[in-house]
């Protein structure tokens, strides 16, 4: 084993296909240093002092590989979206990530605190991560999601209005919808899609759902209850409304099969009234666990553009196949677990902790933290040492059956087992003594650099 190996030998075969994007070896052994880093624990901070190890506050941060990380983020000469684009290369190789029919684009906006007049994007806004309005920034996202994987395709920071000259009326202003619409289509034509999928900020927008109906894009897009039109006292002016003059025979189930496993049934209907039905623009959809009370917070009011059946010619629909109101719910359902999940493992991997105040410098580190997230779809496509079994093979038999992808928070797990003991070994060894490490150790340590985890947890 080579004794002055910096990162674990499947994390070095992941960075090697990456190294295009950088032009000097400090880079790429920056690029590497910093993508281990990020996939460590998140007993420290990902800063600048938090990746090169050094000690922290000033002292640290004055420190040479302290500040050759920093100077890799905030001066050096790489381009990130050179790198994303080496990262969308490798992930259409992967047959979990590989642009599929089946796939949708969810659309994901993401708030995270950040105080400060100095770094950019910074405004007062509402923010999901903390389900308030405080400072921070956004970004909106475009995620791919495969019936095995989910990763994303590009995102883009959203500026204020208070950054620009002439506020709102500033030529180059755009609202997180108007930033939506800009990645989708730079996206779908190398990305097939079953639809586009979004949540209500997005689907009560008049200005993303005039452009996806312009450019035949299918979508599925969440409404609020409380959504309503002009109607007479005599008819219903609101989805809610519709949904509770929903007749019983409307009402058809749904089996829901959660990540956990657990399963839930639920109720769909497809609504006719005001502004929608099967002849008209929009499609509504209502998926509820209770069709008599209809909870607030666990009933889903959905708009679609998808046909109803291959007779439906109308300009306004999708040009796509039909789709059923049951199918129309699925589809939806795949954005909550995203969202969800997605924003958990970017913090666990570092979105937020990058210190970074230019708007090159924060484009850098999301970068980097989507490709060490990729890295756990990249790793679990790898080939294994098991040995092949030598039993008959049975098609029907429950073992023959696809099995279902890790998720991430096992993925990370998996990962962090010999990323760890390589790095906190090697790091307490050589604080230690300057000696070789013992051959026991010496063979501990060959064994996580080759990418096998260690059992850390009880059993």
């Amino acid at each position: 084993m080579n004794t002055q190996q910096l990162i674990p030998e499947p994390l070095e075969q992941y960075c090697q296909l990456f190294d295009a994007a950088f032009t000097r070896p400090i880079q790429q052994a920056t690029f590497r240093t910093y993508l281990q880093g990020l996939l460590l624990g998140t007993e420290r901070h990902k800063t600048a002092t938090g990746l090169a190890n050094t000690e922290p506050g000033q002292l640290g941060s004055r420190h040479k590989d302290a500040q050759r990380v920093q100077w890799f983020l905030s001066e050096s000469t790489w381009d990130p979206e050179e790198l994303n684009d080496l990262r969308l290369a490798m992930l259409c190789r992967l047959a979990s990530t590989a642009p599929c029919d089946g796939a949708v684009l969810v659309i994901d906006e993401t708030g995270d605190r950040k105080y400060g007049t100095h770094t950019v994007h910074v405004g007062r806004q509402y923010l999901g991560s903390l389900g308030k309005v405080d400072s921070g920034i956004m970004t909106v996202h475009v995620l791919y999601d495969t019936p095995n994987a989910y990763v994303p395709l590009k995102f883009v920071p959203y500026t204020p209005a208070h950054h620009f000259e002439r506020k709102t009326n500033d030529p180059t202003f755009k609202t997180k919808p108007q930033l939506a619409i800009d990645m989708i289509d730079a996206v779908r034509a190398d990305w097939p899609y079953r639809a586009v999928v979004a949540d209500s900020f997005s689907g009560r927008n008049e200005v993303f759902q005039t452009h996806l109906i312009r450019q035949h894009i299918p979508f599925v897009l969440a409404l609020p209850a409380s959504h309503t039109w002009w109607h007479t006292a005599d008819q219903p002016g609101s989805a809610l409304e519709l949904a509770l003059r929903a007749a019983p025979e409307a009402w058809q189930p749904l089996l829901r099969t959660y990540a956990d496993g657990h399963q839930e049934i639920k109720w769909v209907a497809e609504l006719q009234g005001g502004p929608f039905g099967p002849h008209h623009t929009f499609r509504l959809i209502v998926v509820t666990p209770d069709p008599v009370a209809l909870p607030e917070d666990r009933t889903e009011y959905l708009i679609s553009n998808l046909r109803t059946d291959d007779q439906d010619t109308r300009v306004w629909h999708a040009k796509t196949p039909p789709a059923t109101l049951l199918e129309i719910a699925l589809l939806d359902s795949r954005r909550p677990r995203i969202e969800q999940a997605y924003r958990e493992v970017k913090q666990h991997v570092g979105w937020t902790h990058g210190q970074a105040r230019s708007d090159l410098a924060l484009r850098r580190h999301w970068n980097l933290v989507c490709v060490a997230f990729c890295f756990l779809s990249w790793e679990a496509a790898q080939p294994t040492d098991d040995p092949p079994t030598t039993e008959p093979h049975d098609d029907h038999h429950p073992s023959a059956a696809a099995q279902p992808p890790p998720t991430w928070s096992a993925a990370l797990r998996r990962v962090r087992c010999y990323v760890e003991p390589f790095v906190w070994i090697w790091r307490a060894w050589r604080a230690f003594t300057t000696a070789e490490p013992p051959k026991t150790l010496l063979a501990l340590l060959r064994s996580v650099a080759q990418g096998q985890p260690l059992s850390l947890y009880v059993t």
